[in-house]
């Protein structure tokens, strides 16, 4: 028998018996200890609507800010399953793939690990999915340079197209920067998960570890220094990347320059106040580069962190 086929028949099994047998543990203290869990991370599970769409409409909460979209991603995460078949071998023979894809591009299908590693892939967008003592990661390529370059092109993207939105209402949703994540419950549901201090509705902008949080405002503030601790945070929260933020207080600070320089009354009130402006400022604004860090937790309360690839 294949290892899907297997598998595919430990899962049947497993939700018989949660239908048939008398429960070996308890939903309600699980979902609870979950929430306990989830409180010392600063997070929360959104109510999600268990309809067999539940995935799809988790990742849409998180990708877009709201579960409304969550048929276009089923439908995207079934193309890349089609078009990648070989990516894909592990989980599913080839030969019924066909039917697989057929049958999850069905509404109310429930999905699993496969459609959550296809979206990853198809989005490159790791998703990190916590469940009772656990947080492990879905990876969305094969942390190669060249994985790596396409995935920060991707979300620079992102930031500038979020960048933008602030001006001008965008004519489509839009995509978030930094990683996804979802809570999975034991009774077979997946939950969008967002921050106990919110936004409780957009994008979650949930930040991967506070040091990480910190250390980009820093990042900012060395590049272009001047700016308020509340204008980077903002940013932050709402770019989600520091190199993103830098070149939206760059482009601020050209504007107001643009505007001081026309609204000088004289050639020598022009020169005094660029003399001003590029003696309080740096001549050159240059891009600091992260440092790598360690990002494991000697916390109690930080649950065992796996990554999962292909």
């Amino acid at each position: 028998m294949a290892r899907t086929q297997r598998r595919a028949a430990r899962e049947a099994a497993t939700r018989a018996k949660r239908r048939h047998a008398p429960a070996a543990c308890d939903p309600d203290r699980e979902d609870e200890d979950l929430a306990a869990q989830l409180r010392t991370m600063g997070l929360y599970a959104a109510d999600t609507r268990g309809d067999g769409n539940c995935l799809f409409r988790a990742l849409s909460d998180q990708l877009y800010g709201d579960p409304q979209y969550h048929a276009e991603l089923r439908s995207a995460t079934c193309d890349q399953l089609e078009k990648n078949p070989n990516l894909y071998a592990g989980f599913i023979d080839a030969s019924s793939l066909d039917a697989y894809v057929r049958h999850m591009r069905t509404l109310g299908t429930y999905g699993g690990h496969l459609e959550l590693s296809a979206f990853a892939h198809a989005t490159l967008k790791p998703i990190r999915i916590v469940q009772p003592g656990l947080v492990y990661v879905v990876a969305c390529d094969d942390n190669s340079a060249s994985a790596r370059a396409a995935r920060s092109r991707r979300e620079r993207a992102r930031a500038k197209a979020l960048a933008h939105a602030a001006r001008r209402a965008p004519s489509a949703p839009l995509e978030c920067v930094g990683p996804l994540h979802i809570a999975y419950h034991s009774w077979e549901h997946y939950s969008s998960l967002r921050r106990l201090e919110g936004p409780h509705t957009g994008h979650p902008c949930i930040p991967e570890d506070e040091d990480e949080d910190e250390e980009a405002e820093c990042l900012v503030h060395r590049s272009v220094p001047g700016h308020s601790a509340r204008t980077v945070r903002m940013l932050l929260r709402r770019l989600g990347d520091w190199e993103a933020v830098v070149e939206e207080l760059l482009r601020r600070d050209a504007e107001r320059d643009a505007r001081t320089s026309s609204a000088s009354s004289s050639p020598l009130s022009s020169a005094s106040s660029l003399s001003s402006d590029s003696s309080t400022r740096p001549a050159r604004r240059t891009r600091q580069r992260r440092p790598q860090r360690d990002r494991a937790s000697d916390s109690p309360h930080t649950p065992e962190l796996r990554q999962l690839t292909i």
